[in-house]
């Protein structure tokens, strides 16, 4: 019997590091579509003016507000409903589920398509002030149509647990992207426009090869009420709890748009995606923490599950500080540097939203673990409460503050969100912060900006040497700070290690940089 019982366990922890290392392989290809997509935003910055960068961002925006309508949360179905179909070998059911979801979501984009274009000009002069947001509206608005397509490709090859199809979409549509903008650049927006259309296209046709390959298309099915309902049954309750991921999304730059002007969108949509690099470190916790502790909670285990989340959310601070320090020391060098000269007067708000991306990201831990011990309604509730502060704070402070107000809405929104999450995890799974580590971590993140902030003041030298000079002098101070005061410990790496896959190189500086004090 206690053989039988360590068989199962090692299954589970060998279940478990499966997951996390598939997390990390999709997680990777989502930071190249990242990267990707931030060159584009610093090319399209470098050669649309200011307001053609705000106008085609605007507009994103307000698309981008209604592709929840869009999809439904039908693709989050066949992602859900495709295993147990192979399971019991109901391929059938897999074609029908699909045709489904492209009858369903032809439906709606024709519907939002034709309500748009009725109106295309008075939103242009009303909504963006502009009438060349026409063009570009309709534009994107035509991208709908291909987009469906290798979406619902994509969670085909999800369902089917392709990783490396399913991984690789994202970056090879804005891969296309970035190409054919380069091509139409001189068309301004409209020739963004065009290359989003373009690419869309180009990604669907790259894509269908591999989901004919998948044999699906070949078996025969029959479409039936019973499962339009049962996929829907799924899809709309995520469609409603993701309505508050889309209004925490895109309302700001929405906001701006119709209080401000076209420049502001400019300037918050170089400082917001900016900030929003961050996320990158709580992204690859998350890939680590929702497996482990699903698995430590399913087997009882809620000291490991605190233990777990402690130890986490200090490492995220850990991670996300130092570079916060950077962004709220050097705002104009960085944008500057990046963007140009024009869009310098982003430079309080990406201080701001650094700020906020802590928060943001300590959220993240509570969502993630909320969501591991399967409390997705909690979650859910947690959203919406973020979101309405978020809508309502951009709404008061917006028309008054500018960019500057959003940020301070985004700043207090997250701030909210990380509190009422701690408490939604202390009841639900008895977790407590571990404050005095998580203080010795911020105090070392000040150390680090005291650092560069006086080297700044002190050197003379070519603003990118003195930037380079002061910043690994800021680390380094901050290296230093954070061993000495034990705010992170060689147990930390020891038990991530045990419960998952760390990526080397982490585990190589982490083993090096805390061993002798943690010995």
């Amino acid at each position: 019997m206690p053989r039988l019982f360590f068989s199962k366990k090692r299954v589970g922890m060998e279940k478990i590091r499966s997951a996390v290392s598939n997390s990390y392989f999709v997680l990777a290809l989502a930071l190249v579509g990242i990267f990707i997509g931030y060159l584009l935003r610093i090319f399209l910055s470098r050669t649309l003016t200011l307001e053609e960068f705000g106008l085609f961002y605007a507009v994103s925006a307000f698309i981008g507000l209604f592709t929840l309508v869009r999809y439904l949360g039908l693709n989050q179905a066949l992602a859900k409903f495709i295993p147990e179909f192979l399971i019991r070998n109901e391929r059938g059911n897999i074609k029908s589920s699909i045709a489904i979801v492209l009858v369903i979501q032809t439906l709606t984009i024709i519907a939002f398509i034709m309500l748009v274009f009725a109106f295309r000009e008075q939103i242009s002069l009303s909504f963006f002030k502009s009438p060349a947001a026409e063009p570009v509206l309709v534009l994107m608005m035509l991208s709908f149509f291909p987009s469906m397509f290798f979406t619902i490709f994509q969670s085909v090859f999800q369902g089917f647990q392709k990783l490396k199809l399913y991984a690789s979409v994202e970056p090879v549509r804005i891969l296309f992207t970035f190409a054919f903008s380069i091509i139409f650049i001189d068309m301004g927006a409209t020739g963004v426009a065009i290359a989003y259309l373009i690419a869309a296209c180009v990604t669907t046709a790259i894509l269908f090869r591999n989901f004919y390959g998948l044999g699906v298309t070949k078996v025969k099915s029959k479409v039936s009420y019973r499962l339009a309902r049962k996929l829907l049954g799924f899809g709309v309750p995520v469609f409603v709890s993701s309505i508050a991921a889309i209004v925490i999304s895109y309302t700001d730059t929405i906001v701006i748009t119709f209080y401000r002007t076209l420049q502001e969108v400019a300037l918050y949509q170089v400082a917001l995606p900016t900030s929003q690099l961050l996320l990158v470190f709580s992204g690859s916790i998350a890939a680590v923490a929702f497996p482990l502790i699903s698995e430590l909670y399913s087997r009882k285990r809620y000291k490991d599950v605190e233990k777990g989340v402690r130890i986490m959310s200090v490492l995220l601070m850990a991670m996300i500080m130092p570079f916060v320090a950077v962004l709220a020391t050097f705002p104009e060098t960085i944008i500057v540097f990046l963007f140009g000269d024009s869009f310098i007067l982003a430079s309080f708000t990406l201080q701001v939203l650094s700020v906020s991306m802590i928060f943001y990201s300590v959220f993240v831990i509570f969502q993630t673990t909320l969501d591991g011990i399967g409390k997705p309604f909690v979650t859910t509730k947690l959203m919406f409460s973020m979101a309405a502060i978020n809508l309502i704070l951009n709404l008061l402070l917006v028309p008054v503050l500018g960019i500057t107000g959003s940020a301070f809405a985004s700043l207090i929104a997250y701030l909210s969100g990380a509190v009422i999450g701690m408490r939604y995890v202390s009841i639900h799974a008895g977790v407590t912060l571990p404050f005095r580590r998580l203080a010795k971590i911020i105090g070392s993140g000040a150390i680090a900006a005291a650092v560069m902030h006086s080297l700044r003041a002190l050197l003379t030298l070519p603003i990118l040497a003195e930037f380079i000079l002061s910043v690994v002098a800021g680390i380094a101070a901050y290296i230093a700070a954070a061993s000495v005061l034990r705010a992170i410990t060689f147990e930390d790496i020891k038990f991530i290690e045990s419960k998952g896959n760390i990526p080397g190189p982490v585990r190589k500086i982490a083993r090096a940089v805390f061993r002798k004090r943690s010995a």
